[in-house]
């Protein structure tokens, strides 16, 4: 077995030899963004950028989804000028659930209206828990879908280039490029491109250069923390090489399907590559990954592959002196493709590799381990050989379970509250829960979650979970994004001023791959 400790950012970097194949980006572009937590919960608000650092017009589709089973709550098309910038916020709607609001110019389809667009249960009303509350906490996909001719008159990206003032030159005629009519020629193709339009798009898939980051924000608290979006670059295979079987080359509309279409999704399409290199033992190795059963494509595990990770490490800080309060964000963007029902009407036991149990309309939950240190090297969780005090109490048989797509870890000390200090993640009065509750005996010091199966305390039936195999290798553990964030509060500022300070940083990871 090869273990190296790694982050999240860095687990992907691979040399310039390596960038044919999709890869984790160190520099925090590419063709893909994973934001990994929104929050429009008690009194929170998000904000998510996106940035084009290149000179092309593109594409890209703005997915939002929920937290506990990672539906969709809206998504839509953005089209980004070259060096454009694009900004929206999510809050509380009125009626209860969130809402997307733009002051951006730059063009989308559907047009986001003035007052913003409220997010939706449709793909949930039937769960257990289908309140609008839901749609309050998840996280945030955008996905490059193509490259397009912008300096002709003639050409769609010239549309939505900005102009002298600023502004996009017609927002109107991109909309009306996917409408019924003389004008849409994108609509009108629709049928003959698999529900993608191409007219004006690049002769060569050119993607890459997106960055993105996002901020939380809790006015009456006065704190805000942000993050950078997790980058996965070369996500499209561009490969001039590729046969006509395999889909040919990828031109510039590759991945830019119809407005009200779902696709594209991290599951790709014929164009997008099952490659990936993962950086390990201080070499990018290329893995090559296979579909499995019920929809999970060779896409999705490749991309799986690249977030593989089987601990996930970082600090929390709990000392009443400083008011310290800590939340853990722990999300599985892959996970909902693999927990899935196959139908309707058959229940299975377990969820496709590498997850363990199918979504049944409330929860779909994966064991781990958790093990707290404080700042001295202490730690409370008993080992199996150590010799006990009396009287004895045997170490627990039974593992704790972490049961949704985006979930929120709060730490405190034991005996207290452990309501979130800033993501809001709390259980709703509908019910929902993402919130997984820490007891901590020490008030700083750093904690280990550890998903490998080999590290569980109970003794699980085959099939083996918590792990994906490539056609050379297995990794071990679970498809992991996320962050901390740590709030202290200081009410001894001149003149009785109480001042909130907050700040995130990334999880550090090990990979495990034999």
């Amino acid at each position: 077995m090869k273990k190296n400790l790694l982050t999240l950012a860095v687990a992907g970097a691979v040399s310039a030899s390596a960038q044919a194949q999709m890869y984790l980006n160190s520099d925090n572009t590419g063709e893909v963004l994973i934001y990994p937590f929104y929050s429009a919960d008690n009194g929170n608000q998000t904000y998510i950028h996106v940035v084009n650092t290149t000179g092309i017009a593109k594409a890209a589709k703005v997915r939002i989804l929920e937290a506990e089973n990672s539906n969709e709550v809206r998504d839509f098309n953005l089209y980004l000028s070259p060096y454009d910038h694009f900004s929206f916020s999510i809050t509380l709607n009125s009626d209860g659930g969130g809402v997307l609001k733009t002051a951006d110019t730059s063009c989308t389809v559907p047009a986001i209206p003035e007052g913003g667009i409220g997010f939706t249960n449709e793909l949930f009303k039937n769960d257990t828990n289908a309140s609008l509350e839901r749609t309050l906490n998840g996280y945030v996909e955008i996905i490059e879908m193509g490259q397009f001719e912008h300096t002709a008159t003639t050409s769609p990206g010239y549309l939505w280039d900005h102009n002298g003032t600023g502004v996009p030159r017609s927002c109107a005629g991109v909309v009306k490029l996917w409408t019924a009519g003389t004008a849409g020629k994108w609509y009108n193709e629709l049928d003959a491109n698999s529900k993608r339009g191409v007219f004006g798009q690049l002769s060569d898939w050119t993607g890459g250069g997106l960055y993105g980051m996002g901020i939380i924000v809790n006015v009456e608290a006065g704190a805000a923390v942000g993050y950078d979006a997790v980058a996965i670059e070369n996500f499209v295979d561009d490969d001039d090489n590729r046969s006509t079987v395999d889909g040919g080359p990828a031109k510039g509309a590759a991945l830019h399907f119809y407005p009200g279409n779902p696709l594209p999704g991290l599951e790709g399409n014929e164009f997008t590559d099952n490659v990936a290199s993962i950086y390990d033992g201080g070499v990018a190795t290329n893995h090559i990954f296979n579909k499995g059963a019920d929809g999970v494509t060779a896409t999705l595990n490749a991309v799986s592959g690249l977030l593989m990770v089987d601990t996930v490490s970082n600090d929390y800080v709990l000392d009443p002196f400083f008011d310290g309060k800590t939340d853990w964000v722990v999300t599985f963007p892959t996970k909902r493709l693999y927990v899935a029902k196959d139908s309707d009407t058959t229940d299975k036991a377990r969820a496709q590799a590498p997850f363990y149990e199918e979504w049944d309309g409330k929860d779909s939950c994966d064991p781990y381990r958790i093990q707290l240190w404080d700042r001295e090297e202490t730690t409370y969780n008993p080992q199996p050989n150590d010799p006990p005090f009396s009287p004895y109490t045997a170490v627990p048989d039974e593992d704790p379970f972490i049961c949704y797509e985006a979930n929120v870890l709060t730490f405190a000390k034991e005996g207290e509250d452990h309501k979130s200090p800033l993501l809001g993640a709390e259980p709703s009065v509908s019910g929902g829960r993402i919130q997984v509750e820490i007891d901590s005996k020490y008030d700083n010091g750093w904690a280990k979650i550890d998903f490998n199966q080999s590290s569980l305390a109970a003794t699980y039936a085959a099939p083996a979970f918590h792990q994906l195999a490539s056609t050379t290798a297995t990794l071990y553990g679970l498809p992991t994004v996320g962050f901390s964030v740590i709030r202290f509060g200081n009410d001894s500022v001149q003149g009785g001023v109480l001042a909130n300070y907050a700040a995130a940083h990334e999880h550090k990871t090990t990979r495990n791959i034999s």
